[in-house]
This record gives structure tokens, sequence and C-alpha cells, in this order.
């Protein structure tokens, strides 16, 4: 598929959109490190810098894909029912063939003001890494929900009890671009004299 990378920053944030299934192509290292490092630039009220990255290798994505069957596992009436097995295990087959997952923690705080600063931050850095990588034409899918507080998940990534999981990117070039639009910003705006 070809694609015609964006030009502007304003070209980044309006053509990115969320994406569904990649190609098998991987994404290495460097680039995620180099994709990590715009992330931290981010605005940060008091300099908390409360983030911390977890980039998943084969064998820990492998891990991931089956602490995120296991949650699935457990909102179904019947997990052993052999008709839900097949997608059970396309849970871990897909996370496996991710090229890319990046885990997006952030530090909590006592103050509750200081603890969603250091929350919208930490997404405001998932968020730039997402616009950076598109503006080289790699997609992301940025996931969160009540698998984020998931004991499991929490032990496999070691976290302490100040942290929390913000949510999961998952990174790879796309294999389809979905097409959506926007409800237009003059008809979400309030205009105040």
């Amino acid at each position: 598929m070809s694609q015609t990378l964006p030009k502007t920053v304003t070209d980044v944030i309006t053509t990115r959109r969320s994406i569904p299934q990649f190609r098998p192509d991987p994404i290495s290292s460097d680039t995620i490190a180099r994709l990590l490092e715009v992330a931290v630039w981010v605005p940060n009220h008091r300099l908390t810098e409360p983030w911390q990255f977890f980039v998943l290798g084969e064998k820990s994505k492998r891990r991931f894909g089956e602490i995120r069957r296991d949650f699935r596992a457990a909102t179904l009436p019947n997990p052993q029912a052999p008709e839900v097995q097949p997608a059970l295990q396309k849970v871990v087959d897909d996370t496996v063939r991710t090229p890319a997952i990046v885990i997006f923690t952030s530090r909590g705080h006592d103050d509750p003001e200081l603890l969603e600063e250091n929350y919208w931050s930490t997404f405001g850095a998932a968020y730039a890494l997402m616009l950076a990588a598109w503006s080289e034409g790699i997609g992301t899918y940025f996931r969160t929900a009540a698998f984020r507080d998931y004991p499991p998940l929490r032990d496999f990534l070691h976290l302490t009890p100040d942290r929390r999981v913000i949510g999961v990117l998952y990174v790879g070039y796309p294999a389809v671009v979905p097409q959506r639009g926007r409800t237009p910003a003059s008809e979400k705006t309030v205009w105040m004299d």
C-alpha cells in the first residue's frame, strides 16, 4: 500500500486514525526508542515526568497476549466452552503478530490535582508518539478500559501501587487506514464575550 506522508503538523493531526490492522513488517527498537524520545516533550506541569514506558519484546508479547486472553475469558459466562476457544486463542495470536506494543504507565500522587495532571501528561506522551509515528507512516491503536487495572497485568509489569497503566499502544505499518470524519468544531464551540 502506498501512502502519502503528511507534510505539516495539521496534516498529521487531521489524517491520523486508529489503525486496527497492521502489516507484518517489523518496527525496529531504534524506531520505537526515537518515537519515545519525542513522547517525553509533551506539556508536563511542574515537570514531574510521571511516565514509564514498557516496550514488549517477542517473549513478553506472548505473555501479554496470554494475560489479555485470560482477562477476556473472565468476562465470558463459560470461558471453557469449546466454541469460545478459537476467539480466545485469536487474542493471543493477534497480540504476538502486532509489530510493536508500548504500555504507558504513570506515577500517581497524593495531591489529587497532581495525580490528574500526571495521568493527563502521560496520555499526552502517548498521543505525541502516535503523531510522531503517523508522520513517518507508522500507525497506532491506543487501548484503555478495565484491563489496565487487571492484577495479572500489574504483576507482569511489576508495578508499584503508586503506578497506573494509562493505556496500551499497538504500533505497526497500516494494512488499512479507516476513513472517518469528525463533527466540525463549530458545532461544539461556544464563543463567549
